[in-house]
């Protein structure tokens, strides 16, 4: 069995926490040893869930060499600076996927990913590092999401879409097939996507349109 740790001890790492439970019930893979995280809301020593808050980022250099690492921090920028940063310095990544979720033939994943419950992977697919799928996330054919995104439940990507890196996207969105999202753009919850989007943007609404006020 793998020895793992959850490197962020909020919302999402329980959600996580939970998803390695039932990943043991089919089949025993990991040891989960418990979070670490640099909040100043955790004290090492604190039981989340029933696991040990057992450090900050230095606990998880200290034993580089012995355990896997899953980032479960949800704010895509936050994510992408630590799991870079923690790459560099040669820390192993593991990736979680839900025992309900399905990934299709030919497709590629990347490092240190999550794929909660009930994701689809449709083929030849190309998922980059750190990329978070959150509840019954739908992937179309050939798609490619870029290192570090985070897609929020329920979440339709059609066919052949480009998604850069360190993007945002709520729960219910849609992109119809083809579209290009720039890196670090957002798509708030529920919007659908008709149009390209660029690099740092913002897009809200059905059609989806640029909010350049709230950026």
């Amino acid at each position: 069995m793998k020895k793992i740790v959850l490197y962020g001890a909020g919302g999402f790492g329980k959600e996580v926490a939970a998803i390695i439970e039932t990943i043991n019930e089919y089949k025993p893979m990991y040891e989960l040893l418990g979070f670490v995280d640099d909040g100043a809301g955790f004290r090492i020593g604190n039981i989340i869930n029933g696991y040990p808050l057992l450090g900050r980022k230095e606990w998880i250099l200290e034993h580089k060499d012995e355990v896997y690492c899953t980032c479960t921090i949800g704010n895509a920028r936050v994510k992408a600076s630590i799991q870079r940063e923690l790459t560099k310095q040669n820390v192993m990544f593991e990736t979680i996927i839900a025992a309900s979720s399905r990934i299709g033939k030919y497709s590629e994943i990347g490092r240190g990913c999550v794929f909660y419950g009930n994701v689809s992977i449709s083929v030849n697919c190309k998922i980059g590092d750190g990329v978070l799928l959150n509840q019954g996330c739908n992937i179309g054919h050939d798609v490619v999401i870029g290192n570090y995104t985070v897609i929020m439940p329920n979440t339709g990507i059609s066919g052949a879409c480009k998604i850069g890196e360190e993007v945002s996207i709520g729960g219910h969105a849609f992109l119809i097939p083809g579209k290009k999202i720039g890196n670090r753009a957002t798509i708030a919850a529920g919007s659908i996507v008709f149009t390209n989007v660029r690099e740092g943007s913002l897009v809200l609404g059905n059609p989806a349109k640029r909010m350049k006020e709230l950026e």
